[in-house]
């Protein structure tokens, strides 16, 4: 979606999530006994910044500080594996990598978080060390990402001569604001803080849109920059530009968890502002974005063929067999079962919905293989589909029961099957296991095959033999 060169700097950190069952208490303390079932490691803070912008396209640099340790390690590990191409970081052995371990249940509870924070005075010793490999990046970028946790990699020194640095070249700087001082932001092309960011930053409580805008309007002309965006969550977003506030409703569908959404916001930003967006459609694509987000467990990457679909209207859970691999592959990680069904699903109606609804039942993530529009005229004839592939595939997606809707042209959906893995694959009908295209190739991963009742005189034929007679 795009190709730009994004530089982010701030605070890396590594996220463990320790993923588990929960059926009973300790006898030894008050607290839950956790199964694990399996650990997850992603790039944190400024991390996820850099892997959200390399999942929509983005050549991303990565600059900050970690520890010559096993989280360091572990950290250049998972940066590698989405897409990071170009680190920047400044490694001592006397100093650690920052980290958090969260542990959530079956049903993504988080349980308890474990940190290990960064040394702010230490850290200090290395501002100059970093400055001198960041401010000749910036030379080379299309925008610049400041990502600050207050962990202590952005110093004030370090905040002023980034964005000094990017007014006189030109280049565009987001700012994601932890300090209760916003005045080393000053000058920035957008600072991006949340409700209660803004609300410690103006000295106030921020209920409605009209206080948010007034409080949108009072930090951008104290700061002197292009544009500030207040996120707030369900209340979406409000911006403030020079010719006025603007506020814009949430894209949230349901929510999972919030966990890096601001992330996603500034990394959309950048990229679109480093090809010349306008302000106000750059924080619309990621508000887009910041909605798909939060629907997923865990610090969520937005792939851009998912936000390219969402952008022009179609649902983010209708994805290619590429993107729908990586997407399961990260949902097996975190211990997810996984379903599969298919059909044409040509006239969906309450048929197609119970068998939709009982596969679900089955596991934790139900996805919908869909015969493309050649493939239902090649197996029924040229008078079908009657509802072409785009409209059936968004009726899917609007189901609650349904995680994901991926479109094939073969004729069988054994090609996607073998590709996918689902843990289970069901079918509606009178069907024999061994008739059900696939099932041999879950079987033999160990996985369930099962064949659902129809629901009786309810199916497309039938509907369109009664509306021709």
């Amino acid at each position: 979606m795009f190709n730009n060169r994004v530089l982010v700097v701030g605070d890396v950190m590594l996220d463990r999530h320790v993923h588990g069952r929960v059926r009973r208490i300790s006898p030894e303390a008050p607290v839950p006994v956790v199964s694990l079932v399996g650990e997850v490691q992603t790039p944190g803070g400024a991390g996820n910044v850099a892997a959200g912008l390399a999942g929509i396209g983005c050549s991303t640099t990565l600059a900050g500080l970690i520890g010559a340790d096993a989280e360091g390690a572990l950290l250049r590990e998972t940066l590698a594996a989405r897409g990071v191409d170009r680190l920047a970081l400044v490694e001592r052995p006397e100093i650690d990598t920052v980290s958090k371990t969260r542990i959530l249940s079956d049903s993504h509870q988080q349980l308890l978080r474990l940190d290990r924070d960064g040394d702010r005075e230490r850290f200090l010793e290395f501002e100059d060390e970093l400055l001198s490999g960041v401010l000749p990046l910036i030379d080379d970028q299309t925008a610049v990402v400041l990502a600050d946790y207050e962990k202590g990699v952005v110093t004030p020194k370090v905040a002023r001569e980034v964005i000094a640095r990017c007014r006189r070249l030109g280049v565009p700087c987001v700012v994601d604001p932890k300090k209760l001082d916003f005045s080393v932001y000053s000058g920035a092309t957008i600072v991006t803080p949340n409700l209660l960011e803004a609300e410690r930053a103006v000295g106030r409580p921020l209920t409605g849109d009209e206080e948010a805008g007034a409080a949108a309007r009072q930090l951008l002309e104290e700061l002197e920059t292009d544009a500030l965006l207040i996120t707030r969550g369900p209340e979406g977003m409000t911006l403030a530009l020079p010719g006025g506030t603007h506020h814009i409703p949430s894209q949230t569908r349901g929510v999972s968890d919030v966990t890096g959404a601001g992330d996603t916001v500034v990394a959309v930003l950048a990229a679109c502002l480093g090809v010349n967006w306008a302000i106000a459609d750059a924080c619309r694509l990621a508000n887009v974005a910041a909605g798909i987000a939060v629907g997923h467990p865990g610090t969520y990457v937005v792939s851009a063929e998912e936000l390219s679909a969402a952008w022009s209207g179609l649902s983010p859970k209708i994805l290619d067999r590429r993107a729908a691999q990586k997407r399961l592959e990260e949902a097996r990680r975190r211990g997810g079962k996984i379903v599969f069904t298919n059909g044409c699903f040509d006239i969906l109606h309450a048929g197609h919905l119970a068998c939709l609804e009982g596969a679900k039942r089955l596991g934790d993530l139900l996805v919908v293989g869909l015969n493309s529009d050649a493939s239902v005229r090649g197996l029924k004839g040229a008078s079908r589909p009657v509802i072409n592939q785009d409209n059936r595939a968004s009726l899917l997606a609007g189901l609650a029961c349904v995680d994901l809707v991926v479109p094939f042209d073969e004729p069988t959906p054994e090609s996607l099957i073998e590709l996918l893995e689902p843990d289970v694959l069901v079918k509606g009908g009178d069907y024999s296991v061994d008739q059900i295209a696939g099932a041999d190739l879950v079987t033999r991963r160990g996985g369930r095959v099962i064949a659902l009742p129809l629901v009786p005189g309810l199916s497309t034929t039938a509907i369109l033999d009664r509306r021709a007679g």
